[in-house]
């Protein structure tokens, strides 16, 4: 099986969970939320991407993220998380098209 190098393993493997370190690895930008802007009652965080123009990556919050944290993208209609291989495509559809690596090896 071909081992992928953006997350270190199959990219065949059917996981939606990564570690954090992982996401930053990946060149995610890190967004708080105070609680003054949500009004929720409680600070929280999460990360977003661009990877390119039209197509923005985010993640779970902090605090759903206690057992692993998933990615979505919030403009299509399925708000199910991608999994790690989609997400691998995704960078590799990006490159092809001539958008720099976001990611740090």
């Amino acid at each position: 099986m071909a081992e992928n190098k953006l997350l270190g393993q199959s990219i065949y493997e059917k996981n939606i969970k990564m570690t954090e370190q992982e996401i930053i690895n990946l060149g995610f930008e890190k967004v708080e939320v105070l609680d003054s802007e949500s009004q929720n009652g409680y600070d929280y965080y999460y990360y977003m991407l661009e990877l390119m123009p039209g197509l923005l990556l985010h993640t779970s919050c902090d605090d759903e993220s206690s057992d692993g944290w998933k990615i979505y993208n919030p403009d299509w209609d399925i708000k199910l998380p991608l999994e790690k291989d989609a997400i691998v495509q995704l960078f590799l559809i990006a490159r092809a098209q001539g958008y720099p690596n976001q990611y740090h090896q």
